[in-house]
């Protein structure tokens, strides 16, 4: 009879006995045997004396030793650390060796969630959350050597998840296929974890399987294969996820080279928009933009107010303001009027003003210093959200555009506006416009999302 440390605490917990008597030829396994002293349990073997399970020796190194040692100086020696409480092993023995791979492997986990979390994927990064949580989990209950219990990971029982990582066709739309880079990083990283997670359980499997097949944490190694059918199921999900979305894609081109939408295309120079604050700083108090001509875009409109922009190698005069006056001082200029003014060239959408350069602008009445805002404006179009559900289109979306000119050009990531006072135009800065031999005749023709 093989007596193992979680059984014998099943059954020590309901009885609280003192003594324990074993059946000739038992053999007390060393975590067991920890259990008995650390409880004042004694033990006797049919037909032989009392055992004296209660003394821990240590005389020299023994790199064999399970079940833990005290040095009689009372200092620990350096090459060997603390199992538990009182017991000391060497440091290459099979239960530290699966610890120090469960830190690493919980040290992956938590870069991964990072990745995610930089990539927008937060319900990933929930996720790797729970799986992070099971895992501490596993690590206190080895280390109190208590029963490893849990209904749910990633919200799914034990049996649902063998279900579904079994057959990913039936649950997620996709077959069993091996691992490649046309599936991105997001299912890379997934099935990195995953096959981290199995070489954790192989350490597992080392630390409480002895030679005989006998395993004394079946717990703690049926979590562990779980986790790895966690992982499998995350990166079937995702790849459902990225098939579904290369599928609609596939589809709104379609739409668009059926229907073959254009739009009237429009070149922006130079200009700012002015917050109210700064709009009196250099204009003076309480001053009103005059405006001098409308603009494309309803309700906008370029104003008779000039600046000045200064940079650290140049400046540029006579910068329209174009209004009405905006939450946030934004600076809208084209690639070489950056090197004119000394200046980065950073590309955004509007608003987005976090790790854009600054510079002085300067007005009749008193000057502004800037800290960000100054941006190459992303190219874009404006829709009506009539014209957007015609294209299929939402605000956000990225599109292909083809420029018919005399020197046609295809121009990627084209960031759709959608909102109801919009009216259907594409915007390009100057230096883009002038590439393509812009003019007032020349419309962009659609070509997929």
């Amino acid at each position: 009879m093989i007596v193992t440390e979680y059984e014998l605490r099943s059954n020590w917990h309901k009885t609280k006995d003192k003594m324990i008597i074993l059946p000739p030829g038992s053999v007390i396994t060393p975590s067991a045997r920890d259990f008995i002293r650390s409880k004042g349990i004694d033990v006797q073997i049919e037909g032989n004396s009392l055992q004296n399970n209660h003394i821990n020796t240590y005389s020299k190194p023994n790199h064999n030793l399970d079940s833990g040692a005290k040095p009689k100086s009372g200092v620990k020696p350096e090459h060997m650390t603390h199992l538990r409480t009182g017991a000391l092993v060497t440091k290459k023995h099979p239960v530290i060796a699966y610890r120090g791979q469960l830190d690493l492997f919980q040290c992956e986990l938590v870069e991964v969630q990072d990745f995610f979390q930089q990539k927008g994927e937060t319900e990933l990064v929930q996720k790797l959350e729970d799986i992070s949580a099971h895992c501490r989990q596993l690590m206190v209950c080895e280390v109190k050597q208590e029963p490893f219990q849990w209904t749910t990971l990633i919200g799914l029982s034990p049996e649902e998840l063998r279900e579904r990582s079994h057959h990913p066709q039936k649950y997620f739309g996709i077959d069993h296929t091996p691992l490649s880079y046309t599936h991105g990083a997001i299912v890379s990283k997934l099935n990195h974890l995953r096959a981290k997670s199995r070489e954790v359980e192989l350490y597992a499997s080392r630390a409480f399987i002895d030679e005989t097949g006998v395993c004394s944490r079946t717990d703690l190694i049926q979590a562990l294969n779980r986790l790895s059918s966690a992982f499998y199921i995350l990166a079937c999900e995702a790849r459902g996820r990225i098939n579904q979305k290369q599928a609609e894609k596939a589809v709104n081109v379609l739409k668009l080279e059926q229907v073959g939408k254009h739009v009237p295309i429009g070149t922006s120079n130079r200009h700012i928009h002015l917050s109210k604050a700064d709009l009196s700083s250099l204009f003076g108090q309480n001053h009103q933009l005059t405006p001098q001509k409308d603009l494309s875009q309803p309700g906008q409109f370029a104003s008779k107010e000039t600046v000045i922009l200064v940079g650290p190698k140049g400046r540029i005069e006579n910068v329209r303001v174009l209004g009405p006056v905006r939450k946030s001082t934004q600076v809208e200029i084209s690639v070489t009027d950056c090197f004119k003014l000394g200046i980065k060239p950073v590309i955004r959408d509007s608003g987005q003003h976090e790790g854009t350069p600054g510079l002085q602008v300067i007005g009749p009445f008193g000057n502004v210093e800037l800290k960000a805002g100054v941006m190459v404006p992303s190219r874009h179009i404006h829709l009506h959200t009539d014209d957007a559900k015609e294209w299929s289109l939402k605000d956000g979306d990225r599109v292909q555009v083809k420029v018919e000119s005399q020197r046609p050009m295809i121009y990627e990531d084209v960031l759709v506006r959608v909102n109801d006072q919009y009216r259907k135009e594409m915007h390009l800065d100057l230096d883009e416009a002038n590439a393509a031999l812009i003019d007032k005749t020349c419309q962009g023709k659609l070509m997929g999302v």
